[in-house]
């Protein structure tokens, strides 16, 4: 499970390193604030990564838990909501 989604998390270029048996959990959806990412943003990323890694190794989900620090983020419920269609809807366009 890898953190992806901001500018200060790099490059896809670690995925070079993981074995072929292993999975990839792409987490390109913040969960620090209520900005909606998109299916075709979060489809764009993944394609990238997916020029190191197949397809078959990725995944996709937020980058961390929606409450990770004591005192929560300072993000909605329905901002919440909407990040996991958003995941939904873009695994299911992706990998069928």
């Amino acid at each position: 499970m890898l953190e992806y989604d901001d500018a200060r998390s790099g490059t896809f270029e670690p995925l070079t390193e993981v074995p072929e048996d292993k999975i990839v959990v792409l987490g390109l959806v913040s969960t620090k604030t209520g900005r909606p990412e998109t299916r075709e943003e979060l489809t764009a990323r993944i394609r990238e990564a997916s020029r190191i890694l197949p397809l078959e190794q990725l995944a996709l989900s937020p980058q961390c838990g929606f409450s990770s620090s004591i005192i929560g983020n300072r993000i909605s419920v329905d901002d919440q909501k909407r990040k996991l269609r958003v995941i939904v809807e873009t695994a299911e366009a992706v990998w069928g």
